[in-house]
């Protein structure tokens, strides 16, 4: 950025542009948008090719919404829609089996290759390395034997395909692999089929999982490890997603009739 344009920006200027995406993105995302020119600005402010002050720009608070998550009763009722001996349907049926199995991210998803995938073991699970857009990470995810079935089945229809395409999701009629965005539309269609009053996404089903596994008597250590987080106050947030769980550990110290 040239050094006048640098110096002709103000706290007004800042402000004039978060004014100017609220309404059109979250307050996560203009709340991050703070946090990014803040740093820019220190940094060039630091360099003093700016004489404007940095910690005028102030973080931007909000309160975060209540995240829905899938359960294990939502994603039966998802999955009982599909069939495995229809391709369109084994491929979302697999997905499904796949985010619940793991609570991997979609774009964890979308990215795994065929070479990424292991041989069954002994213990009849299986494991797949996943690249992390977000931490650029490299990390085992792994599925149960009923996920590995469908895989089976999907993966002689696979290698069928007449494509040059290394993904595992592969579109058969285009020879492409499938986006996050196709991931993101079998999910919000399944769920109106199902009749799911909550608005479920692919990270659904990540929170799904790292409540499925508190739930089930786990601990935030197994969240973090399960979910690949690189923060482990990444994990804790999970605690308080659950009312009942949350019921559940506030009952053991109080009085009830």
């Amino acid at each position: 950025m040239p050094e006048s344009c640098l110096q002709d920006i103000s706290g007004d200027d800042v402000v004039a542009y978060h004014k100017s995406m609220e309404g059109i993105y979250s307050p996560a995302t203009i709340a991050y948008s703070a946090r990014i020119l803040r740093n820019f600005f220190y940094f060039w402010h630091g360099r003093r090719e700016t004489h404007f002050n940095p910690k005028e720009i102030i973080p931007v608070r909000f309160i975060n919404a209540d995240k829905d998550i899938v359960t294990k009763d939502d994603f039966e009722d998802m999955n009982d829609l599909l069939e495995t001996n229809y391709l369109p349907d084994l491929q979302k049926k697999l997905v499904l089996n796949l985010l619940w199995d793991t609570g991997m991210r979609v774009s964890e998803l979308c990215d795994i290759k065929l070479n990424d995938i292991s041989e069954q073991g002994s213990n009849g699970l299986r494991t797949a390395k996943v690249r992390t857009r977000k931490s650029m990470r490299y990390n085992l995810v792994v599925w149960g034997a009923d996920t590995n079935d469908l895989l089976n089945i999907y993966l002689g229809m696979r290698i069928c395909m007449d494509d040059s395409s290394k993904a595992l999701l592969v579109n058969p009629k285009t020879g492409k692999a499938f986006t996050v965005r196709s991931i993101q539309r079998w999910i919000k269609d399944l769920a109106e089929l199902t009749s799911i009053n909550k608005t479920i996404t692919p990270h659904s089903f990540r929170h799904g999982k790292a409540n499925y596994i508190l739930d089930e008597g786990g601990s935030v250590r197994d969240v973090t490890a399960l979910l690949r987080h690189v923060r482990p106050e990444a994990s804790f947030h999970y605690m308080q997603l659950s009312t009942k769980r949350y019921e559940q550990v506030a009952g053991k110290y109080l009085t009830t009739a």
